[in-house]
This record gives C-alpha cells, structure tokens and sequence, in this order.
C-alpha cells in the first residue's frame, strides 16, 4: 500500500509505536511510505516522532528520506492508498493502529482452488508485472492464497472478512465465469458472487474465459511430459479451433458427448476426428502446465489474455 502518514500522528506520543511498526513493513517492502501527496514533506521531521527520540528518530528520518527519493520515481506496484490520522474522517484514513493492523495483514487473492487457481495467476504476474512479482517474493507471505475448495461458500466468507473490522480489508477475488460460449453469461454462483463483492466494495475478478485453463498458451500446452502420444494430438487438434472456441472449450474434461445449444453453436463445423480427439480433454492436471518454465511465454500469454490478465492484474495491484 502507498501509506501516508500525517503529522497529527506524528505529534501523538501514543501513535508512535504503531508508526514503528509500519515502517517495519515499509521496511520489508510490504508498502511505500506516501510522501508525494503531502504539500510539505519534510515537516515530519520537526514532529516529536523524529525529533525527541534519539536513534529511533534518526531511523524514522533516514527512512522518510529514502522515501522522499523513491517517490521522485515511481510507487509501482502500490494501488491502494492509506492515511494514517489520529480523527481519521474520510474512507482512506485510518487510526495509527487501524493502519498499522491493515500494513501488517497479507493481501489476500480468494480462489476456487489455490493449487490450481495460484498457479493461473501467478505465472500471469511473473510473466506480465515484474514489479508485482518483486513484491511477491519479499519476506514474510506479503501476498497469499486462500481457498474454499469451490464457490458455494466465498460470498458469505468475503462478508465474514468484511465485517470483522472496521476497515476494508486487503482482498481480492478472482473466480472462473464458467460460460459456454462468447454470448453465453456468467454462471449463477460466479454472478452471486461479483454481485456481494460490488456490495462491499471488494476487488473481483470474473474471468472473460470459461476457466483458468482456457489462458494456456501452446508453448506450455506442448511442455508437457511423459502424458504419451495422445497429448500430441490433443495439442494438434487444440491448435485448429479459432479463438472463440479456444476461449470456451472445457480444457478439463474435454467436449461432452451432448453439447449445449451454446456450445453446438460455438463448435458447429468441427471435424469428426477433432471432436473425438477433443473429447478427451487435458485432464484434471493439465493446470500444471503453468509451472512449465523451458521457453519465455509472455508474447503467446498476451495474445491469449486477450487484455484480460492485464485487466486482472490491475484488480491485484488497486489492492497492494
């Protein structure tokens, strides 16, 4: 987060501690200390923060420095913004330890599955915002993964988060649309779910495509060992659809033997041998294939998000 702190908790001898222990987390790079949008920076330093207490002010001092010169450049991957007052009056102003317990909480990304789901989104960081992955890999779990093992329970446990403190808590939602097809509209529980999430204010991210799967671009498809000639030609036959097709396909369990109206519509004009083929689906792990790391897939990740894993992405960073 991009923490800014005011000078009335900078004067308040009962607010310090708290200000030490998110500048422990600035520290450890969880966040940025905000001094961009304060007309005078540098009058924290005659607060009795700084002033009056000896090393631990000099420490503070050389802290805000660093900051100062920071913030001369760049804030990434840092979104959300957070002032820290003693009468704090607005949505984004916080109690010294309000502030200081939303610095120390994780950011939290809720998923269907955090195996499977964790492995989707993490590649999509690595590959497309090195800054974001930079903060990733800072000590301490800065950002997590957490999981209900489906969607049933998410809405009722994003108002649980929600409701246990009196500030937005640091979470962001990402859940498959589950749609068939281009035209076809969310599923019911992925609709249920962004709607409770617009209720409280929770970033949320509904996949354009069906399900996580359906981002894999052929240069991980193909990295696949010891799954046998059967892969081959699934990867073969995968390569003749058209983006839309792409797009919708159940990667998992392939084409059911009836297919819906949307997707008798979506794969009208398919060969018999590649709907057979097809059929078969890439099985239950073929999320594995975004741990893959022989070749760079950044360019092929591109052209398959389609705009949408940057869009996810942003979603991530608002929250950071």
């Amino acid at each position: 987060m991009r923490i800014e702190i005011d000078i009335s908790a900078a004067n308040d001898p009962d607010a310090h501690r708290w200000l030490n222990r998110i500048l422990y987390k600035i520290e450890d790079g969880w966040h940025v200390w905000d001094t961009i949008s304060q007309p005078n920076p540098g009058a924290i330093q005659t607060t009795t923060w700084i002033r009056d207490r000896g090393p631990q002010g000099d420490w503070v001092s050389q802290m805000l420095i660093e900051s100062i010169k920071r913030d001369a450049w760049t804030s990434a991957p840092h979104g959300r913004r957070v002032r820290v007052k003693t009468c704090p009056g607005a949505e984004d102003e916080l109690t010294p330890e309000d502030a200081t317990r939303l610095a120390e909480e994780p950011l939290v990304i809720l998923v269907e599955n955090r195996i499977s789901d964790g492995a989707f989104v993490k590649r999509a960081v690595v590959e497309l915002d090195k800054s974001l992955h930079r903060l990733w890999r800072r000590p301490g779990e800065p950002v997590r993964f957490d999981s209900l093992g489906g969607t049933g329970q998410m809405p009722e446990e994003i108002e649980r988060r929600t409701q246990r403190q009196q500030y937005r808590p640091r979470l962001v939602v990402v859940i498959d649309s589950d749609r068939k097809g281009p035209n076809d509209t969310d599923s019911a529980k992925a609709a249920e779910l962004r709607h409770k999430c617009e209720e409280l204010n929770v970033s949320c991210w509904v996949l354009a495509k069906r399900e996580a799967e359906n981002y894999l671009p052929r240069i991980l498809l193909s990295q696949r060992q010891d799954v046998g000639a059967d892969h081959a030609q699934l990867v073969q036959a995968w390569d003749r659809l058209n983006d839309a097709q792409k797009n919708f396909i159940d990667m998992k369990d392939g084409l059911p033997e009836a297919l819906s109206a949307i997707e008798h519509e979506l794969f009208d004009g398919l060969s018999s041998t590649d709907r057979e083929i097809l059929s078969k689906g890439f099985g239950q792990d073929v999320y594995k294939c975004w741990t893959l790391w022989q070749g760079q897939a950044k360019n092929e990740l591109l052209d398959r998000g389609q705009g949408d894993l940057e869009r996810g992405i942003e979603l991530i960073r608002k929250e950071v």
